[in-house]
């Protein structure tokens, strides 16, 4: 790929129509794992050209980083008391310090993971280091942390019961017909799904034959009681899941994010 082509693909995927964005405006990049941490930064990394902190947030923790040229130079801020931080921050990235690089690759990890929706803020450059120092390109970093930035995101529905699997107080996952998990509270879920959801979507396909991409229904007093219900279906997959009403928000988001 030359240089100008590789060029006009990342203008292309900038310009994209299915970003999702978060509350404040970022811009979701990793959701319940996929793409993965690492691979989702380094992404940012390798289509960011001009001097910029990129600021990645990742629960209520935000991690701030100089990147340039298709390169990192380091972290230069972050916003909480986290153990090993003081050992990254402010340090310019150098194959010359593996221990450095290693402290920084697990850490991001670690703090990604646990936030579960990972997302980026384009904000001014921040000093750090020289201007001699250059830092390691994306490409380089995803050698050293053996990331494949090339890898295929696991299917939809996977990642959004991966990623909501503390919210959904019961689920029945069906794929091609055939229900390939059951958890939680799923005795009510399964008899909707087996004597109510047929005939649901049969009248739905009657009014909307064209609606063939991703839904998620929510079904009003659905359980009695205090949770509530809602179907997802993506592709040949469905879910029936409850889930506790306050946590609905998150869960919308969360398959908006993932579907997009």
């Amino acid at each position: 790929m030359t240089d100008r082509t590789a060029f006009a693909a990342k203008l292309n995927a900038l310009i994209a129509d299915d970003a999702v964005f978060a509350d404040g405006g970022a811009r979701v990049i990793s959701q319940g794992g996929a793409p993965s941490v690492l691979a989702a930064i380094l992404a940012e990394v390798d289509n960011t050209v001009l001097e910029r902190t990129l600021v990645f947030g990742m629960g209520a923790v935000t991690v701030s980083a100089v990147v340039a040229g298709r390169r990192m130079r380091g972290i230069v801020d972050i916003d909480a008391d986290v153990a090993g931080a003081s050992d990254i921050v402010g340090q310019v990235l150098s194959r010359d310090e593996p221990d450095l690089l290693e402290n920084t690759g697990a850490l991001l990890t670690a703090l990604g993971d646990a936030a579960g929706v990972v997302t980026v803020r384009s904000t001014p450059v921040q000093s750090l280091g020289s201007s001699g120092d250059a830092g390691i390109s994306a490409t380089g970093l995803a050698e050293i942390w053996d990331v494949d930035m090339d890898a295929t995101p696991a299917p939809p529905m996977e990642r959004f019961l991966a990623a909501n699997a503390d919210k959904l107080v019961g689920l029945i996952h069906i794929n091609a017909g055939k229900i390939a998990e059951q958890g939680g509270e799923s005795d009510v879920l399964k008899a909707m799904w087996e004597e109510q959801i047929p005939e649901f979507r049969k009248r739905f396909k009657a009014l909307h034959p064209k609606h063939d991409g991703p839904m998620l229904i929510c079904l009003d007093d659905a359980i009695e009681g205090e949770l509530g219900a809602a179907l997802a279906l993506v592709d040949d997959e469905a879910c029936m899941m409850s889930y506790k009403p306050g946590d609905l928000a998150a869960i919308i988001g969360s398959w908006t994010a993932i579907t997009a």
